[in-house]
């Protein structure tokens, strides 16, 4: 006969005192649907998307020096305007803001251009107050709910925050540890992340901490060469460029194991770029050199 389940486990488990059991959940990315094509040609080496819950996807057509437009509804991509500014030359990140306006990062200039809803150049980001404001090079950057933008300075080893009218709120410095912190994030609580790419370490600052402290290490053996980071459904999405997948976390830096693998066939990678996620489980990955988007569906809510 099996044992039975004390009752005292049951009641602990209801009461959320066993977070383990939730972060048993898996995460599965099943392929849906492929992006090749825009209206005006083919993709060429995109390594930026972004998504809203309100149907929005935008792309960063990096090899084409431009932004596309698509819209998605009931599951199916349409559209695929492009804009093209001259103050854009290669959009590597992109973000949406509570307007419509998208942020893209240049990975040339080292900028964070502003494309108005209308399509049209909005001026750039500036980090108005902050120290040596001349000098800053931004190597990734994220919104948080509020429009307000984070900014990693890989220059001065720092993140910047900003208000949503562009002026400097705080900053927090890098950990002297890391040795090549490639992206950041901010989750909906406002705790900031920082993902070093050479130290295998995930780091987190809650919410007005002064100071970042280490969430998770000595990831080499899960991670080749991350290089973007994203959270949602309580979890932490880490894409290894190199390592052509996916690898997940849960919010208290457990390991959850890995998504994708290299190739060229739909469901595969070749140097994935950056990852979007929204409410409903879907996940749109810019598949950078095979010149796709892929549309996944994860199961998680």
């Amino acid at each position: 006969m099996p044992r039975s389940i004390p009752a005292i486990f049951l009641l602990a488990v209801a009461a959320g005192l066993f977070p383990a059991v939730a972060r048993a959940q898996s995460i599965a990315f099943v392929h849906e649907s492929t992006i090749y094509e825009a209206v005006v040609g083919p993709l060429k080496a995109p390594e930026g998307v972004a998504c809203t819950e309100r149907g929005a996807l935008v792309v960063g057509d990096t090899g084409n020096r431009r932004v596309l437009l698509f819209n998605v509804k009931e599951g199916r991509v349409t559209g695929g305007e492009e804009i093209k500014l001259p103050q854009l030359s290669a959009p590597i990140r992109l973000q949406i803001d509570s307007k419509g306006n998208v942020l893209a990062l240049d990975g040339k200039t080292h900028q964070v251009v502003r494309i108005a809803a209308n399509g049209t150049f909005g001026g750039t980001v500036q980090a108005a107050g902050a120290a040596n404001r001349s000098s800053v090079v931004v190597g990734a950057f994220k919104l948080d709910a509020r429009d307000n933008v984070y900014l990693l300075d890989v220059a001065g080893r720092r993140v910047l925050l900003l208000d949503s009218s562009g002026t400097l709120a705080s900053e927090i410095p890098l950990p002297k540890e890391t040795q090549a912190v490639t992206d950041i994030a901010v989750d909906a609580a406002g705790n900031l992340f920082a993902l070093d790419a050479v130290g295998g370490t995930i780091w987190i600052a809650e919410k007005t901490a002064t100071a970042f402290r280490s969430l998770a290490s000595k990831l080499k053996d899960k991670m080749s060469f991350p290089t973007y980071l994203t959270t949602g459904r309580g979890r932490l999405f880490v894409v290894d460029r190199h390592g052509n997948g996916v690898a997940i976390f849960g919010a208290d830096g457990s390991y959850m194991g890995r998504q994708l693998s290299v190739g060229a066939m739909n469901g595969l990678v070749n140097y994935p770029g950056q990852l979007c996620l929204t409410g409903d489980g879907a996940a749109y990955l810019a598949d950078t050199l095979n010149n796709r988007v892929q549309v996944f569906s994860t199961g998680a809510k």
